[in-house]
């Protein structure tokens, strides 16, 4: 039986240092993330699902859904008050909007593949090029995916069903 280790020499300024290493990084070192606003934000591509997530976490919490059309409507949705907030992705880029959204509550991005994600929307609003929707898509995501990074705090996998969403978006959040 063969063991592979790792056999690193580093130079050390004092011979007695040493450095521990633990299981990870814990929630509590990044308290503004989990700010009590009662606020849930759904952020994402067309067609991800968050619309009717939201829907399913109103119905299922009692909070109410806003999915606030202009800059100055989604900087109030942000405040604490409690709801379920979807944010478009032009709000979520916006300079006005995008460095709020991080500490107004638990912040889902709700991702998916472009492939899928354009053809749910050309379905859906009756696309007849798919394929420039998908290329389109593609340049908007490779734009926004590092955005939508910088303001999370969970990642949904918005292949599944809102409905399959639900439940680990409850957990999450803890209901």
């Amino acid at each position: 039986m063969v063991k592979y280790l790792i056999n690193q020499r580093y130079e050390v300024g004092e011979a007695d240092s040493r450095r521990e290493f633990g299981k990870g990084e814990k929630r509590e070192d990044y308290a503004d993330a989990w700010q009590d606003t009662g606020n849930v934000v759904l952020v994402g591509l067309r067609g991800a699902g968050k619309a009717e997530l939201a829907r399913l976490l109103g119905e299922r919490t009692g909070l109410e859904v806003i999915t606030p059309e202009t800059t100055d409507r989604a900087v109030e949705a942000l405040e604490p008050g409690g709801r379920v907030v979807v944010l478009d992705d032009s709000l979520v880029e916006h300079a006005d909007v995008q460095p709020l959204i991080h500490g107004a509550g638990k912040v889902f991005y709700l991702m998916a593949d472009t492939r899928l994600l354009s053809g749910r929307v050309a379905g859906r609003d009756s696309v007849e090029d798919e394929e420039g929707l998908w290329r389109e898509m593609s340049a908007r995501l490779a734009r926004m995916e590092p955005v939508f990074y910088s303001v999370l705090h969970f990642i949904l996998h918005a292949a599944q069903p809102p409905e399959e969403m639900l439940g680990d978006a409850l957990e999450k959040i803890g209901y």
